[in-house]
């Protein structure tokens, strides 16, 4: 389209380009702008007469229901004249045919030509020449272009009646209406019957939805091992001697018996945890190791007694990093001074 040719060349050449010719872009312009003033005069002419068809069409109609008033009997009866009956199908008694046409007849030739009315020669529209209004009559144009002329506008042939409900084809007037009211009646209830349709679906996808709802529900405890071990954290864990049996400190009112570190305490935990009959905790082992004159039942009873023996265990994000948690274990070795970390 020519305006889209204008609006090519302010934005590529005008705005774009440095080195500009006005000459050039000026005749490029003058070319689309009188084109296009071509193209809106054509479809003023056209509406224009349209307008005059449609206002003659109305005429003839009011003046002949003028005419045929069956109660002016004035306009009808002259005695010196004979009169006769002519049967005529039941449309067209009384111009009955133009009065279903102006208020049942549904034709696109119409709005197309309604719009161009009101954007062309309507001067009291604010919006008159915008771009957008020729765009909507182009596209109005290009549905009616070929299947409605000026020519035809009776429409003889054409199946534009509302409903689909031709008069020619019905009976008499009553029948006329009451296929109408049939074909209402049938999309009434073809809509009532597609809400239905729809709300079954959308109550189906509904219950599947809480079938989803109810094991994502039951799930959320669950994770993925990957997930999981994202989300272990690092620790850094001391056993105390609360009453300094054997770890002696100056600096604390506990002594140290010893710092360890692990990525995940949960497992590292099972090596010292307390064991049955004549097996060792990995704790037990090294006082037994350091001790060995202090019999096994002894050291084994310390571990067990919560007053003489405890654990506390420091865990974040951060000690997820073995490079940051061998650094916090070193830090707390050189600062408590633990007795089994130390080498002597």
């Amino acid at each position: 389209m020519d305006l889209d040719k204008i609006d090519d060349t302010i934005q590529d050449d005008l705005r774009n380009r440095k080195n500009i010719n006005p000459e050039h872009i000026a005749e490029k312009i003058e070319i689309s702008l009188m084109n296009v003033r071509c193209e809106i005069d054509d479809m003023e002419s056209i509406g224009v007469q349209n307008g005059l068809v449609r206002s003659k069409h109305l005429q003839n109609l009011m003046l002949a229901a003028g005419i045929r008033n069956t109660r002016d009997t004035d306009n009808w009866y002259d005695p010196d004249i004979d009169h006769v009956k002519v049967t005529v199908p039941w449309y067209l008694e009384n111009n009955l045919i133009e009065k279903l046409y102006l208020k049942y007849h549904k034709t696109r030739i119409h709005e197309c030509f309604d719009t161009m009315n009101r954007y062309l020669i309507d001067n009291e529209s604010d919006s008159r020449g915008i771009y957008c209004w020729w765009k909507e009559i182009e596209e109005l144009w290009e549905e009616v272009e070929g299947e409605e002329t000026l020519s035809n506008h009776y429409h003889d042939s054409d199946d534009y009646w509302d409903s689909d409900v031709d008069p020619k084809e019905c009976k008499n007037l009553e029948d006329f209406f009451r296929k109408r009211m049939k074909v209402k009646i049938k999309e009434k209830k073809e809509k009532e019957r597609l809400l239905l349709e729809q709300a079954k679906k959308d109550k189906k996808i509904e219950e599947e939805l809480k079938i989803i709802r109810a094991k994502e529900h039951k799930l959320r405890n669950y994770t993925s091992i990957e997930e999981f071990l994202n989300k272990i954290q690092g620790s850094i864990y001391l056993f105390i001697d609360v009453k300094q049996k054997f770890a002696k400190s100056k600096k604390l009112s506990f002594g140290v018996l010893y710092v360890g570190e692990s990525g995940n305490f949960n497992n590292r935990f099972t090596a010292y945890a307390h064991k049955n009959g004549d097996s060792y905790s990995e704790l037990e082992k090294r006082l037994i190791e350091k001790f060995p004159e202090i019999s096994k039942s002894e050291i084994k009873k310390f571990v067990k007694d919560p007053e003489q023996c405890k654990l506390r265990v420091i865990t974040s994000k951060k000690l997820s990093d073995s490079r940051y948690r061998l650094r916090c274990e070193k830090r707390f070795i050189e600062k408590c001074q633990p007795l089994l970390n130390l080498k002597r």
